[in-house]
This record gives structure tokens, C-alpha cells and sequence, in this order.
């Protein structure tokens, strides 16, 4: 990525407690590249090693394409430093990963960004963006674009805010323990929110207990003066923040959240419910579909309160014609209607998505599941799996699954007596499967190493020669 935001050499070296091993501190870049691809001529050349690169490799190709500067954490081996010009800058640091969101956290404080931060094992984008619009009447907004929610996507969406924003809305992910801890370091956030806890990276966390402590670690870095958004109808969640001193606001179904859905109808062109807040109801037409959605966006309008908004001020800011953000697309081609939701998945998210596969058959004659393996579950996988294919064979009428843990899909749906054809790969679905021209409804789902957008590609293909 290309991150234009001009810094001196002296400015850098400071803020991630580096040593300046050739150039100048005078030295300005324009900004910051941390991909060769995508260098200019002006720019410091970040060095970070990747699982299948290591930007050291780089160093020349760097130069070559008129970088002003280097950052590494070790000096190649090709590299002589006496040969350099001195008009270049090389900067060493411990770990350039880690000096990387040293740079961010030091502009985030020297610009002094407002954040709101947003966690959770589903529906963090959504809500960010669904945040996002709720705030935009109201405040100057900024947020990190797309999925850029890691130790390498946070830093470089701050250092890329030029603005005076209000308010900063980051989503934040995590697939080992500590990442959410460094991130919150990182973005300094005064109001944090979590949408969910489900069985998610549990190679890196574990267990459900440990999917917990790495997402609540977003509480215990954000500053007592603060407040804390949280979904309420999670015992295992909300037992653990009545342990932070922080204002706390909640959201969900059950008796006892602050902001309580009280009634859900499904329309043909979105959603009518009810919320509850201190006493007062409020009715509600959105174009979104699924309870899922309707709780991204009771968790963005718990944050839009901690804001020092009213609630009545944000209901009415909700669009209840126009778009609303959903990772879910819904695609209508020839005789299918497609619910596109390939972009990731896993055991929380694909419960969502089957529920709302369910839900959107009205006046189609099959519901199809074509579900791609959730990866990243370590030892809970086969079960989580099967628990999967068991409600799939309650939502859907035929079922697709593709990958290795496809068998353990199957063993759960099975029962049920329903169709289901399995597969090893995504291309040997494509290669083998024909579906039938009949009005379906699809819903496509795995996680992101599958790639399974390959499949809604094709089928769109095939939907517009019929």
C-alpha cells in the first residue's frame, strides 16, 4: 500500500524510537510504501516480512524506483552502507511491524483523532459502516477502508487520515492472542465496541474462553473515562464486562439490555421492528435483512449515543428507502436469486447467513447452501462442521459442500434425508456441477482461502445467458 503523508526522517526516527544508520534527519518523504509495486519516487520504503515475502528482499528495487528512505529491522545481506548515497535515508528498528503502528499511534496522537474502535466474530464491517452512516449527518467522519483491520491495515488507515475528523471509526481484527491488545495501543480508542462472541480463529485463540479475553482486551485498553458497546445477550460477554469501570451501554434482545429490539417483521423490501430505550419505543423501516443486520445496527446506534447523541436524532437518520451497507449481496440472475456472502466465514456468521437464506425463499421454490469449510477452528473444526450441516439441513432444501471439511458438513445434514452432493475444491465444483434452470434461491458462504467468489462469478455468467 501507498500511504501519501508527508514525514522528515527526524520526525520518524522519534516517534518509533529508531536509529538513523545513513542520510540525514532533514530528509522529507512524501509518505509511506510498504509494497515496491506501488512505490513513488519521494516515498520511505517500509520494509515488513510477510508469510510468503520479505520487503528486505526489496531494498534495491526500492531505490530503484526513486525511494528517498529505508526502514528495515536488519541490514541485508547485499546491502553495503558506505556505497549508499547519503542522500538516503536507512532507518533500524527491532521489528518494522511493530514500528509501523508506533508511527500510527504517534500521528494519531499528535492529530489527537477521536476513536471509536469495533471488535467482535461477526459483523464488525457492518457495523462500521452502518456506524458510519448513522454519524455522517452529524459529524466529520473518517474509517478504515474495506477489511483493513489488522496490525498492518489499523496503522496505515490512520496514517492516511489527512482531514480533522471528529470521529474515526476502526474495525479491528485479530486471528492470534495479543493483536487486539497492540491495536487498541495503537488506535487509542474512547469508545469501544463488541458485536459478538463466537468460535473464531480458534487455531490461534483456543477456545471460546480465549476467543473472549483476546476480544475484551479492547476494554481493557480503552481509558476509564470511556464507554463500552456490547452485545447483552451473550452470558459468557456480559458476565465478563460487569467486571470494567467504564460506562457501559448494551444492546440485544433479551430483558435487560439498554437498547432492546422488542419486535422483527421481515418485508419484502427489508425490515420494520421496535427498539426500547429508557422506556421510550421507537419504530423503525430499514432496507436490511436479517436480525443479525437489525443488531449491527443496534450496536451502531448504542455507539452513536456514546457519542452524546440522542437516540431520537438517529432514528431518524436511518434511511428507510435508500441503501444501507450489507457484507450479504443479493443478486438477481435469469431463474436465481443469489445471497452472495463468499467474503469469509465462520461458525457465528454462517449461522446468520442460513437463517437468512431461510428467511429471503419466500416465493422460490429450493433453497440451495453452497458452503465452503470455515477454517482457522483447530481442534473444535469437525464438530463446529457438522453443527453447521445440521442447520443448514433445517434452512435449506439441497446442500453443496466443498472442501475438507465438507464430509463433516454432510454428517450433520444427512439426516435429514435432503439432497446434498459434496466436493473437494471450488474447482471441482465449477468443473462438475450443473445447476438446474428452476427459480432457486443460493446462498453462497465459506471462508476467504476458499475463494468461493469464484462460484457467484460463474453462476452470474451462466444467469445471463439464460
Amino acid at each position: 500500500m501507498l500511504v501519501e503523508n508527508p514525514f522528515t526522517t527526524e520526525e520518524i526516527v522519534k516517534a518509533v524510537s529508531g536509529i538513523l544508520i545513513n542520510g540525514d534527519m532533514g530528509i522529507p518523504f512524501k509518505g509511506i510504501a510498504t509494497d515496491t509495486r506501488f512505490l513513488e519516487p519521494g516515498y520511505i520504503f517500509w520494509a515488513l516480512k510477510g508469510q510468503r515475502y520479505d520487503g528486505h528482499d526489496f531494498w534495491k528495487e526500492a531505490l530503484a524506483k526513486g525511494a528517498k528512505g529505508l526502514l528495515v529491522h536488519k541490514i541485508p545481506a547485499d546491502m553495503k552502507l558506505e556505497e549508499l548515497p547519503k542522500t538516503i535515508s536507512v532507518i533500524l528498528v527491532n521489528d518494522t511491524l511493530y514500528a509501523l503502528g508506533e508511527l500510527a499511534r504517534y500521528y494519531r496522537l499528535k492529530r489527537g483523532f477521536r476513536v471509536i474502535a469495533i471488535t467482535g466474530s461477526c459483523g464488525k464491517t457492518t457495523t462500521k459502516e452502518l456506524l458510519s452512516t448513522l454519524l455522517e449527518g452529524f459529524y466529520k467522519i473518517a474509517k478504515n477502508e474495506a477489511n483493513y483491520n489488522n496490525l498492518i491495515g489499523v496503522p496505515l488507515s490512520i496514517l492516511r487520515i489527512r482531514e480533522n475528523p471528529d470521529w474515526v471509526i476502526l474495525e479491528i481484527g485479530t486471528s492470534k492472542k495479543g493483536e487486539i491488545r497492540r491495536l487498541t495501543e495503537i488506535a487509542g480508542p474512547v469508545i469501544s465496541v463488541i458485536t459478538c462472541i463466537y468460535p473464531a480463529h480458534l487455531e490461534g485463540l483456543g477456545s471460546i474462553e480465549g476467543v473472549l479475553e483476546e476480544k475484551v482486551s479492547l476494554f481493557e485498553g480503552t481509558p476509564k473515562e470511556g464507554t463500552l458497546v456490547y452485545f447483552y445477550d451473550q452470558e459468557i460477554l456480559r458476565n465478563r464486562v460487569r467486571e470494567f469501570p467504564q460506562k457501559k451501554i448494551s444492546f440485544g434482545e433479551e430483558e435487560g439490555a439498554d437498547l432492546r429490539l422488542i419486535s422483527y417483521f421481515e418485508l419484502e423490501e427489508g425490515t420494520r421492528f421496535s427498539i426500547e430505550f429508557n422506556d421510550e419505543v421507537y419504530e423503525i423501516k430499514v432496507p436490511l435483512f436479517g436480525k443479525h443486520n437489525v443488531l449491527n445496527l443496534l450496536a451502531g446506534l448504542s455507539a452513536g449515543l456514546a457519542t452524546g447523541l440522542r437516540l431520537k436524532s438517529l432514528v431518524e437518520s436511518i434511511p428507510s428507502d435508500g441503501p444501507l451497507y450489507m457484507r450479504a449481496k443479493f443478486i438477481d440472475i435469469g431463474p436465481w436469486l443469489i445471497i452472495d456472502d463468499s467474503y469469509n466465514a465462520n461458525p457465528g456468521s454462517m449461522r446468520e447467513a442460513l437463517r437468512l437464506l431461510a428467511l429471503r425463499a419466500k416465493g422460490h421454490r429450493m433453497r440451495v447452501a453452497i458452503l465452503g469449510d470455515m477454517k482457522e477452528l483447530g481442534e473444535e473444526s469437525e464438530k463446529l462442521h457438522e453443527e453447521i450441516g445440521r442447520l443448514a439441513s433445517e434452512c435449506a432444501d439441497w446442500a453443496i459442500f466443498i472442501g475438507e471439511m465438507a464430509e463433516y458438513y454432510a454428517s450433520g445434514f444427512s439426516p435429514s434425508g435432503k439432497p446434498f452432493e459434496l466436493y473437494g475444491s471450488v474447482d471441482e465444483f465449477l468443473e462438475k456441477t450443473v445447476l438446474p434452470e428452476e427459480e432457486l434461491v443460493i446462498l453462497i458462504k465459506g471462508s476467504r482461502s476458499m475463494r468461493m467468489e469464484r462460484i457467484t462469478q460463474k453462476l452470474i455468467e451462466i444467469g445471463r445467458k439464460e
